[in-house]
């Protein structure tokens, strides 16, 4: 017999999939077939909905007891809906929008438009050697909405879209809603040009964007100030102050960092109030990257992004205080929703603090018309939502990870506890008892997160943390509490300054003892594993795996047997990709960093980089080491840097720092511009080398060295004293299987005639066209003399523009590899000397 306490707040039903969940899957896969699909079609999609939807109509009215069958048919209808909508979301561009104008290539142009924004001054991100960046070390970004395009005649054509402009020094403040005038290059966002860099044209897709205008100097920004202010821009001024006063809520008077001086002394923040206001506020300061990567590394980067956690925090925060004085009313959870609401104008709203809003108001909704609500229909439903306003977050990390993990803890966390520990008792005598309930059930949902994540992770990232879990355990209570503190902080120093002061000793500690905890794994040898990333299928297979894992009936031996044997499976599936897969002799990849150099050679387990550098100084951080980490890379054997030229080297202390390469190989020329030069970054590379002890070693021509089943014969610098630093590169002969592969670095004129009358074996099936593919007569001899079978060209498009006709008359048939066109390219040198060849843009 059931009974009810009177005043009790309404549970959620957490039994099985719901209806609505089931819905949300559905369009889920009609978004991914329509986001697939080789051409843009909609009518097909149409067709299906159309007959969904009336195949669905009849079979209510005329068999209402198939439920089943009924849910069936809308599946396919929202399957049907999801690939109409997001092909007209994202495929479709009308005549006039700016994209239909604009492509990869920049063009000079004069808009005018409004500013959606006002200017944010940021610091530019140039890797490792900024300081010997030759550009301001700030730019100016604001998002611009575009009326129309001024004509060199005159002419106005009318326009419609949203652009990022970025301003190459600081301007003069203006607000959100003031008309401008703005010329300078503008072009649509590149595609990635490198396995596993980040997608700006999807990125700028899901804000709406067109592209990107680059403007060299203020004097090109006009600026009109609008003398009325609409609402709306009133408001996000408004909201703009009440951030900034936020944040200054939360930091002041906080003990100084380490026993120096303020939290805010010298303009940068201390990574521990970074971590406060991205936990607490959602901004994101670049003194919390380095921490970010810890975070990640050990499994907790979820923490950092405001989610459920930390709004559920809040919500129970609300509730504890309002339930002081009473039972359960229903007011309290339309005082939630208001709560969360005015939380969302204090932070950053990202996609993952949104998806967080929608699924606590969702479930506040429950407590506000005190009804009985299914969780897992509560979040198929914001799901629903947010698919509906941006279907291309299905495919982002956060959005898998958010849901995925939610449901699996309401689908599967339960069962887990009950398979382990048996079902809480919720009638324990003592606190420790009340501990080892709570600690039990704290294990099985940090088990069951870190199973359900760990196959999207490792799509995403390539990595496993192992620790992930225990580590969950420890510092969920932390970060709870620390976000609890954090809030009330904020809320005495609207109300009470001075009692405000109380907490900022307690908060400081809680965020040092996170930072220290996190750190302290991190350190740990084994607190990340680095694995290949998997296909799509099976992360997918693997997550389902998990679920039947979890939910199978132990009893039952074929269904013990079916589970296991699958778990086997999807373990041995890449184990044996590996092992059955052939091993080429030699495999070079040339990676695209525009106007620059870097060449991953791999052969017997090794691997080699042969340059690393980029006339764009952010390229290691950015394109190099996510390439890197995309092919497997684990470990660098050693970086050979050809010569002393930025552009070929100013990516080697990113490498040094994410796969510990132990040994540098420089040429006597470059120890001799660094001993110079003191203030040269060849000196600079060099002192970092040195503190982080790495091995720098000098090689000249005559030398050989073993990578693998391959041997590398230097044939030069040779003992000439050359007059440019280009023609003391490295050549470096390259053996594997009986072919040859010749890099050249950036010889010219000099250099090629030193190596052609030394009387060295220049023939070559592969060869490095020399100095980014510049035209020169020696060089075009010089291809003749190597006569290869294919030529691999690092270049960035201005030079490919202005020489690839006349190396097309040189090259003829030969193989040609240039990243300017195809991005990173590659060759396989097989065993049994046959090679093959591949471009990442086809």
């Amino acid at each position: 017999m059931r009974t009810s306490i009177a005043g009790a707040a309404p549970r959620a039903t957490v039994a099985g999939p719901s209806r609505v969940s089931l819905m949300a899957l559905a369009l889920a896969a009609g978004i991914t077939i329509g986001w697939h699909q080789p051409q843009p079609v909609i009518l097909p999609w149409r067709a299906f909905l159309v007959v969904a939807v009336l195949a669905a109509m009849v079979l209510s009215y005329r068999l209402p007891h198939r439920r089943s069958l009924f849910i069936g048919v809308m599946a396919v209808a929202c399957a049907a809906f999801g690939a109409a909508w997001v092909t007209v979301r994202y495929h479709h561009v009308a005549a006039n929008d700016l994209a239909a104008l604009i492509d990869e290539e920049p063009r000079l142009v004069c808009v005018r438009g409004i500013a959606l924004e006002a200017p944010e001054l940021r610091e530019r991100r140039t890797g490792s050697l900024s300081r010997f960046d030759y550009r301001s070390p700030t730019v100016t970004y604001f998002t611009m909405q575009v009326k129309a395009i001024v004509r060199g005649d005159g002419d106005v054509v009318p326009v419609r879209g949203k652009v990022l402009v970025r301003v190459d020094e600081a301007v003069e403040p203006f607000r959100a809603g003031d008309r401008l005038e703005v010329q300078g290059w503008m072009r649509a966002p590149g595609a990635p040009r490198n396995p596993g860099e980040f997608d700006y044209r999807q990125a700028a897709r899901s804000h709406g964007r067109a592209g990107l205008l680059m403007v060299p100097r203020r004097e090109l920004l006009a600026v009109t100030p609008t003398q009325r202010r609409s609402v709306g821009r009133a408001l996000v001024s408004w909201r703009r102050a009440v951030q900034r006063r936020a944040s200054a809520w939360l930091l002041a008077d906080l003990p100084a960092p380490g026993g120096r001086g303020s939290s805010q002394r010298d303009g940068a923040r201390s990574p521990r109030d970074a971590l406060l206001l991205a936990l607490l506020l959602g901004q994101r300061e670049r003194e919390l990257d380095d921490l970010t990567e810890s975070f990640r590394r050990v499994g907790l980067a979820h923490l950092l992004a405001i989610s459920g956690l930390h709004l559920g925090v809040l919500a129970g925060f609300v509730l504890a205080v309002a339930r002081l004085g009473g039972h359960y009313r229903r007011w309290q959870g339309w005082l939630v929703i208001g709560v969360v609401l005015g939380y969302l104008v204090l932070v950053d709203v990202r996609m993952p603090v949104l998806r967080a809003g929608v699924m606590t108001i969702a479930a506040s909704l429950g407590l506000a018309l005190g009804r009985r609500l299914r969780i897992s229909g509560l979040v198929g439903l914001s799901a629903i939502g947010l698919l509906l306003w941006r279907p291309d977050q299905l495919f982002t990390a956060g959005f898998q990870l958010s849901y995925g993990v939610v449901l699996g803890l309401i689908w599967l966390s339960p069962a887990v506890r009950r398979r382990w520990f048996g079902p809480p008792d919720l009638a324990v005598g003592s606190s420790s008892a009340m501990l080892g309930q709570w600690v039990q059930s704290a294990f099985a949902v940090a088990v069951t997160a870190w199973l359900v994540a760990t196959p999207v992770i490792m799509y995403h990232f390539g990595m496993v943390s192992p620790l992930a879990a225990p580590l969950s355990v420890v510092a969920l209570p932390l970060v709870a509490v620390l976000l609890g503190v954090g809030y009330l902080k904020i809320l005495l120093a609207l109300l009470l300054p001075s009692a405000a002061l109380l907490l900022a000793v307690p908060l400081s500690i809680c965020a040092d003892v996170l930072v220290s905890v996190v750190g302290a794994m991190d350190a740990l040898p084994f607190s990340v594993v680095r694995v290949p990333y998997p296909p799509a299928l099976w992360s997918v297979s693997a997550v389902a795996w998990v679920a039947a894992w979890a939910l199978h009936d132990r009893g039952r031996r074929a269904q013990r047997r079916l589970v296991w044997g699958g778990g086997f499976a999807l373990v041995g599936w890449p184990v044996v990709a590996m092992v059955a897969g052939a091993s080429p002799a030699l495999r070079i990849d040339m990676l695209a960093v525009g106007d620059g150099s870097c060449y991953l050679l791999r052969s017997g387990g090794t691997a080699v980089v042969f340059d690393a550098g980029s006339s764009d100084l952010d390229a290691g951080r950015r394109s190099i080491v996510p390439t890197l980490r995309r092919f497997g890379v684990g470990e660098i054997d050693a970086v050979v840097v050809s010569h002393p030229n930025l552009d070929h080297y100013s990516a080697v202390l990113e490498l040094v720092d994410e796969f510990r390469a132990e040994t540098v190989l420089v040429t006597q020329r470059f120890l001799e511009e660094a001993q110079r030069d003191h203030t040269a970054p060849a000196a600079a590379l060099l002192d970092e080398l040195a503190v982080r002890l790495v091995s720098v070693e000098r090689v000249a021509a005559g030398e050989v060295r073993r990578f693998g089943d391959a041997t590398w014969t230097w044939l030069a610098p040779l003992g000439t004293r050359y007059e440019r630093p280009n023609d003391s590169s490295m050549v470096i002969r390259v053996e594997a299987a009986d072919r040859r592969v010749l890099l050249c670095g950036d010889i010219q004129h000099q250099a090629i005639e030193a190596l052609q009358a030394g009387g060295a074996e220049l023939g070559a099936d592969i060869l490095e066209l020399p100095h980014h593919g510049s035209y020169s007569a020696a060089a075009a001899g010089f291809v003749d003399r190597v006569n290869p079978e294919i030529v691999m060209q690092s270049s960035g498009p201005t030079r490919w523009r202005q020489t690839k006709g006349r190396w097309a008359v040189t090259l003829g048939k030969t193989e040609w590899l240039s990243t300017a066109r195809d991005g990173a390219c590659w060759v396989e040198i097989e065993k049994n000397g046959d090679m093959q060849v591949g471009r990442f843009i086809d």
